[in-house]
């Protein structure tokens, strides 16, 4: 699939956001999943930022090994006052999301937050007075 040393994410700062967007388009074994926490770890440590959404876009499929770096992101965004929101997630992910439980759909709480493209996740977090 992806080597480690593959570029998987790239990432830019809008308003003080940082976007993380992925390059590649699926997510299915625990190499790829490993190499996906690393470097989402490393590009919230470069830029110390404390508010990050993260755009599934590109992503076409994904399976449950995704699921444990973006806990373990959310845990230490979550630790430092920090936010993470989703977005840009297709039918197909966001089915798995939902169906999991992991995503916000207004009841019970569940670990992240979605929202449908990146300019509403930025807009989320810029304006919510309890974001850091």
């Amino acid at each position: 699939m992806s080597d480690v040393n593959d570029q998987i994410l790239t990432s830019r700062i809008d308003q003080g956001v940082l976007v993380i967007s992925f390059v590649i388009r699926q997510i299915q074994d625990e190499k790829t999943a490993e190499a996906v926490l690393q470097q989402l770890a490393a590009l919230i440590d470069q830029t110390r930022a404390g508010k990050v959404v993260i755009d599934f876009q590109s992503i076409k499929y994904i399976s449950s090994v995704a699921f444990r770096p973006l806990l373990n992101v959310r845990r230490k965004l979550h630790d430092s006052g920090g936010r993470l929101i989703l977005c840009g997630l297709s039918s197909v992910v966001g089915d798995l999301f939902y169906t999991t439980r992991l995503v916000n759909t207004g009841g019970a709480f569940a670990p992240f937050q979605m929202e449908p493209d990146i300019r509403s996740a930025i807009a989320k977090l810029t304006s919510d007075s309890s974001a850091p």
